[in-house]
């Protein structure tokens, strides 16, 4: 579940490992940790759907650059 936290707070997902969670800061966290901060009023639940986006249409092209070679060549006496 997707959380939005109103305070900073410690908990554990997973009853080994504690991590803080930030005020302010999103995370997807499991339902049991999920309940507590809710049911203690430090976050929110955050709208899991997508947002939408305007369609920008397709990508430019790549255009290939065409650049002008000069050729080397040496003035003066030709080789033998």
């Amino acid at each position: 579940m997707r959380l939005k936290m109103k305070s900073t707070r410690y908990g554990s997902a997973d009853g080994m490992r504690v991590d803080e969670y930030q005020k302010g800061e999103i995370y997807d966290v499991r339902e049991t940790l999920a309940s507590i901060f809710l049911k203690e009023g430090w976050a929110v639940k955050v709208n899991t759907t997508p947002r939408r986006t305007k369609d920008k249409g397709a990508a430019p092209e790549n255009k290939t650059v065409k650049t002008k070679m000069k050729r080397n060549t040496q003035r003066g006496g030709h080789g033998a």
